[in-house]
Formats: structure tokens, sequence, C-alpha cells
């Protein structure tokens, strides 16, 4: 994906994590309210897979906060 879009996907995934941990909820409960296996919810906090956009989008509703938020906040934290 290149340099860039590495850092990025790193920070979202970052940025994620904080989220569950501001809204204090589980892994298993972010895999109960967006219907995401356990698996793939752990790969993409843990910045080991991309997220897709639909999944990104649903991680987001689960986490209580904007998909501009955290696009927002990850592009800050890699500048």
């Amino acid at each position: 994906m290149g340099e860039y879009g590495d850092a990025f996907n790193q920070a979202v995934a970052a940025e994620l994590r904080a989220q569950r941990a501001r809204v204090q909820i589980t892994v298993d409960e972010v895999v109960r309210r967006s219907g995401i296996s356990k698996s793939a919810v752990l790969n993409y906090l843990n910045g080991q897979r991309d997220i897709p956009m639909p999944a990104f989008a649903e991680l987001c509703r689960a986490l209580e906060v904007s998909r501009r938020l955290i696009f927002e906040a990850a592009e800050k934290s890699i500048q």
C-alpha cells in the first residue's frame, strides 16, 4: 500500500483501540454490536489487516464514534 497508507492504517487501528478504551467495552461486546467475527475484529484493532470500509463503519457504530473523528485523529497522529 505504501508507507503513508500503512502508517495511516496503523493509526486508524490505534484510534479504534483508544475509542474502545474510552467507551469501556470488551472486544466481545464490539463483536456483538458490529456483527463482525471476533478474529476479524482483533485483526482490525491490532492493525494486522486493512479494514474494509463497511467493516470500519460497523466498528465505528459499535464504538459510538464518527468515522470522520477516527480518520481526523489518525491523520493528525501521523503528521
